[in-house]
């Protein structure tokens, strides 16, 4: 397995005269960084000094982009001097919101623009999508999904099981990874031999299948479009979660034919917290004459019937389809600004310099933290992770000095809560899960390459 971009740090560093180590290597990366002017866009969370924070949670919530205040502003004044009549008067009139920025976020995605509507909270969407394509029949009822996804993908689809009479301890199928018996709960990376190889077996018998198209825990980037043909292949419906890809990672959702996804838009998409999310329906179902049915609204319909007393319901094109009541407007409001940002960079751009950023990330917790303190569950696979390294934190290995006790002697704190804070009073933001499970996620928007340095340089120090 080649990692092209660590060679080309290491490459750097020996050709400008530095360690990896030293601040004149991240400088000189930054330097030379074409994206690093988008820095700038965005409102870094401040530290009591007025120094900026190392941030590295964009697979929690992201930045807010600097145009979001005066975006937000502007709806709210609209409001104050039009009232009602702002739902129709142009430009962007409320009454269309939902268009805006379809055309961006299409190209993020790898869709068509009919194909695409922000709408919603995730879960709603996922709910919405797996009644249109969850239809169990006879002994094809089972839903698919990998190991530790995210808990609510869980808890959408045994309720989904259980409002059909089926019972989720038979007919929800977990893909685990090889050994994780023996790992006492720990997530660890899911070989595609085990997706394709229970589709195999048991392909008659399931219906959907859930797939996170990159890991909250591991960070894993699973390989989307082999299973997605080896499931169709079996007559099986594939459905993506991309709360954790969409702006992290490339997608083809359209090319590689995946029938239905939904994201939310506040971790890489930088929306805010708890905004809008997004879905996506391959044009196939939503073709004249299929026969896909979906809930109905005030939405859903063509625009000239929004009020029509006579309830004449002609269905709406596309993903529109779904739709069930208006858009906030300050919601789309707050999202257009990176959206807009994101797709004038090119999904293409924005890899080449989060490779460049996990491998550098990598290299350096090598380098710096003590061996036998860490363990990455991330993949050393650069083309199967995303903008994010999970490490877990060994048992025994902090510094004693810096986990408070209580008066028993017994630590008031896990390990990962412990560097949480430690790294916080360091000026590092960080996420973690679990006692022992940290989160680093530098994202190429808004994240540099001294970021990174002066995180792991705080990390060692927490042995």
């Amino acid at each position: 397995m080649r990692n092209n971009a660590a060679e080309k740090i290491l490459s750097t560093a020996r050709a400008e005269g530095f360690a990896l180590t030293e601040d004149g290597f991240a400088e000189c990366m930054d330097r030379n960084d074409p994206l690093r002017a988008h820095r700038e866009t965005f409102n870094i969370p401040k530290r009591r000094d007025g120094t900026n924070h190392v941030y590295l949670c964009g697979q929690t919530l992201g930045l807010q982009h600097k145009d979001v205040e005066s975006s937000v502003v502007g709806v709210l004044k609209r409001w104050r001097e039009l009232g009602v009549l702002a739902e129709f008067q142009h430009p962007n009139p409320w009454v269309e919101v939902d268009r805006l920025g379809r055309k961006e976020i299409a190209s993020i995605v790898g869709a068509q623009e009919s194909e695409v509507i922000t709408m919603n909270s995730y879960t709603v969407n996922l709910h919405l999508l797996l009644i249109a394509f969850y239809k169990p029949k006879g002994s094809r009822r089972r839903v698919l999904m990998g190991n530790y996804t995210l808990p609510n993908n869980v808890h959408a689809v045994m309720s989904q099981l259980e409002a059909r009479g089926l019972n989720p301890a038979e007919d929800l199928i977990i893909v685990r990874s090889p050994g994780e018996e023996n790992r006492q709960n720990t997530p660890a990376h899911i070989p595609i031999e085990e997706y394709l190889s229970i589709i195999d077996k048991r392909g008659d018998e399931i219906a959907v299948i859930l797939l996170s198209a990159l890991h909250f825990i591991t960070g894993q980037l699973v390989d989307v479009q082999a299973i997605t043909q080896a499931a169709h292949a079996k007559g099986i419906i594939v459905g993506l979660d991309c709360s954790l890809a969409v702006a992290n990672v490339p997608l083809k959702l359209h090319d590689w034919e995946v029938d239905f996804a939904s994201w939310c838009t506040y971790r890489f998409l930088n929306s805010g917290p708890g905004n809008l999310a997004g879905a996506f329906v391959h044009t196939k179902h939503t073709q004249v004459g299929s026969e896909l049915k979906t809930l109905r609204g005030c939405r859903g319909h063509e625009r000239l019937d929004l009020l029509d007393p006579s309830n004449r319901f002609e269905p709406a094109e596309g993903a529109d389809g779904f739709q069930l009541s208006s858009v906030s407007v300050l919601g789309m409001m707050a999202l257009l600004p990176s959206v807009r940002l994101i797709a004038e960079i090119g999904m293409g751009a924005l890899r080449e310099k989060s490779l460049l950023l996990t491998s550098y990330l990598e290299l350096l917790l090598g380098e710096l933290v003590p061996r036998g303190s860490i363990e990455l569950l991330t993949t050393v696979d650069p083309n199967q992770r995303g903008a994010q390294l999970t490490i877990r934190i060994l048992p025994n290995r902090m510094s004693a000095n810096l986990t408070p006790r209580d008066s028993y002697g017994a630590a008031s704190e896990s390990d990962a809560e412990c560097m949480e804070r430690c790294l916080r009073d360091a000026g590092v933001l960080v996420s973690t899960c679990s006692t022992d499970l940290v989160f680093l996620a530098p994202a190429p928007l808004y994240n540099s390459f001294m970021d990174v340095l002066l995180a792991v340089r705080a990390i060692a120090e927490c042995f």
